[in-house]
């Protein structure tokens, strides 16, 4: 089992990148120092995707995210190897990443095709904010129109309360003109309607 493993790394056929051909220090050290770079940013962009991906659980299309995930740190691992094969000719193991780089760039790629049309249908961020803006102007619109209402239906409330007032008064009115007249009252008082 481990036999594969050392053959991966064994550099006995191979000489360092540095021992082919004739490399200058600069054109030597502008490979290194390229390769390590892309393959910081390689690091850092999974890095972000992954806190990204973490704390937005409704993130769509998640194992597109983790796909590309894979990809971006492959492509960073072969930068990385290919900057170590200039000491330790590890081209082996360097054939390996590029293998699996190549597996998971198309699986991304294969993965994508049905998710393209999808998210095609996902409104973008302004027409969701334009939407979201148009649905708080309908609800605050409709808040003003109840409180009109409501207003004017406790407009009315007085003005019914009042009137009922003002008709008992001239309810009693009209009793007392009765009984002056030496009539029986036509309408019964409030007292009487609450006495038993």
């Amino acid at each position: 089992m481990l036999d594969p493993i050392r053959r991966l790394f064994d550099t006995s056929e191979f000489p360092a990148r540095w021992h082919c051909g004739t490399w200058s220090e600069l054109h030597g050290w502008t490979h290194i120092v390229a390769d390590i770079a892309i393959f910081a940013a390689y690091a850092a962009i999974p890095i972000a995707l992954v806190i990204f991906v973490t704390r937005r659980r409704d993130t769509p299309f998640l194992p597109i995210f983790w796909l590309f995930v894979a990809f971006i740190l492959f492509c960073g691992i072969t930068h990385l190897a290919e900057a170590i094969i200039f000491w330790n000719p590890w081209y082996r193991f360097s054939a390996l990443l590029k293998v699996c780089t190549a597996i998971v760039s198309w699986a991304t790629v294969l993965a994508l095709i049905p998710v393209i049309p999808k998210a095609l249908t996902l409104p973008g961020l302004a027409a969701a904010n334009a939407q979201l803006e148009q649905q708080v102007a309908e609800r605050r619109d409709a808040e003003a129109r109840l409180q009109r209402s409501y207003s004017e239906l406790e407009d009315f409330a007085q003005a019914l309360s009042g009137r009922e007032e003002r008709m008992i008064e001239l309810k009693g009115e009209v009793n007392a003109l009765l009984v002056e007249l030496g009539r029986d009252p036509r309408y019964a008082s409030d007292t009487d309607a609450e006495s038993p």
